[in-house]
């Protein structure tokens, strides 16, 4: 009986059981874990920045790691069940890979689960059996060539699931379907994950040369990727799973959960969590002001919780944007402050800031709002 295509959230499609790593990173549970920038493939479609490519380094989530203690943090920030490994190919780091491996597996145990992606080039029996010593629960190949994927044969011997994951270049449906036919014969490979192509900072020009286009002006996926993608999967029937993963899923549920996730965790007591993003307000203290003496006044005289209200190193203080929305007249009038800002967050590493709005324009705006309705009244 062939199998249904269902769709997933996020304009994704699925053709048998989704793989346990891809269940986990729709959750946003999954720490994407960057082993190295080195890999000895030169995919044109490769959408690692030119900062990471071929460099030493290593990144959990958006966090710089030197040690394990960072990965734990970062496990911890955003309660993570599982990491996926990348880079690169982790494999050109073996070793590296196999300590960081090891570790995530002994202090936050067995059921932690890893999968980790590679083109197979360093898939030697040896690399693989330290892998699997090192308790690697899937492994994902994405072959440049013939010897890379008879590589996937040398997995199969193993006590994990193997899989493909691939981008779904358009006009490039014979090469799919003749590399889905090898998995086929396999027997034993479990999925063959479809990722939809898409254009970044770091592969457009090249993408651009080849006569690709964008399916849409505001997305990032290239024209006729998706649309190869659903042809494959309603004109085969594998015996292993296929799954294609839209550009959509990956912001609107992938990267999405996982703010939320992350959000939940380290907010501050005064921060609200918005659609994935942290929003608080930041006052900024005319030069002559002591920002101490303000933090004081709005404690004492106001009553605001001490944990409602921050002071930055920069002096800036951090508060809820509700209590800088009740207090604004006050604070503008008594402090003279030029504005109040309202921030939104990504609760990464980094704090990315995604958008900032005046209060003091927003307060403008809604007394001009009211006045015209009002002169409407009358």
């Amino acid at each position: 009986m062939k199998k249904k295509i269902r769709p997933l959230q996020g304009e994704s499609y699925i053709k048998g059981t989704l793989p346990k790593g891809c269940k986990l990173c729709r959750r946003g549970a999954q720490l994407f874990f960057l082993i190295s920038g080195k890999c000895s493939e030169n995919c044109y479609y490769c959408s690692l920045t030119k900062d990471k490519r071929g460099e030493d380094i290593i990144l959990a989530n958006e966090r710089p790691i030197t040690n394990f203690s960072g990965v734990m943090l970062e496990k911890t920030n955003m309660n993570a069940l599982g990491a996926a490994i990348t880079g690169g190919d982790p494999l050109a780091t073996i070793d590296l890979t196999i300590e960081y491996l090891t570790n995530m597996k002994k202090e936050f145990g067995e059921k932690f689960y890893i999968h980790l992606y590679t083109s197979g080039r360093f898939a030697t029996e040896e690399n693989l059996q330290k892998l699997s010593d090192a308790g690697l629960d899937e492994i994902r190949f994405h072959p440049q060539n013939r010897t890379q994927e008879k590589n996937i044969e040398k997995a199969l011997f193993h006590n994990w699931t193997v899989g493909a994951e691939i981008p779904i270049i358009p006009n490039n449906k014979e090469k799919t379907l003749k590399f889905l036919d090898y998995l086929e014969s396999l027997e034993f490979v479990k999925f063959c994950n479809f990722n939809e192509l898409e254009a970044t900072e770091a592969n457009f020009e090249n993408l651009t040369k080849r006569g690709f286009l964008l399916k849409t002006e505001d997305s990032s996926a290239v024209e006729g990727s998706e649309a190869l993608a659903l042809e494959i999967l309603e004109e085969t029937d594998y015996n292993f799973t296929l799954h294609y993963c839209s550009s959509l899923s990956k912001d609107a549920v992938q990267f999405r959960n996982r703010l939320l996730r992350t959000a939940k965790v380290v907010k501050k007591p005064f921060e609200e969590i918005q659609d994935g993003m942290l929003v608080k307000a930041v006052i900024t203290p005319p030069n002559y002001a002591i920002p101490e003496e303000i933090v004081e006044a709005l404690i004492e005289e106001y009553d605001i919780d001490q944990e409602m209200i921050f002071l930055r190193p920069d002096k800036k203080i951090e508060t809820s944007w509700y209590i800088a929305d009740v207090l604004k007249d006050v604070l503008f009038e008594r402090y003279d402050l030029t504005n109040i800002d309202i921030v939104y967050e990504y609760p990464t590493y980094s704090r990315t800031m995604i958008a900032k709005g005046s209060l003091r324009e927003l307060s403008l705006a809604n007394d001009a709002l009211k006045h015209s309705e009002s002169k409407k009244e009358n």
